[in-house]
């Protein structure tokens, strides 16, 4: 049972290296957590309800989690191949797409979560 939760330990270790990692590291990182703390600071401002909480907090979990991805893959396609390569290229952009996609839908939530309260 102890060898099991210092394993686990190990692993939380891990994951928490690669995020400080990737907040150090990559430009577009530090923007999105920038994001993060301006809607949660205007979230307790606003006095969201329990459910626009847990939409806000599942869309900014997927744009983090993409971006990590999405550096992880940058990374691991550079290990392999370091000179430039079109297929590489291709698959960085892709993988730089779907941070934009959740980027953009994540905006678009806030903006339909936040206008109704800052209107009435």
């Amino acid at each position: 049972m102890i060898r099991w939760l210092v394993r686990r330990r190990q692993s939380f270790g891990y994951a928490f290296s690669g995020l400080v990692y990737m907040l150090r590291t990559q430009p577009h990182a530090q923007v999105h957590l920038l994001a993060v703390v301006v809607v949660v600071s205007a979230g307790c401002l606003t006095g969201l309800a329990p459910a626009e909480w847990v939409v806000l907090i599942l869309s900014m979990a997927l744009v983090l989690s993409l971006e990590a991805m999405n550096t992880a893959l940058e990374s691991l396609a550079d290990a392999l191949h370091p000179s430039h390569h079109p297929l590489v290229g291709k698959a960085k952009d892709l993988a730089a797409a779907a941070v934009l996609v959740s980027a953009l839908a994540s905006v678009i939530i806030g903006t339909l979560i936040f206008i109704p309260h800052w209107l009435s």
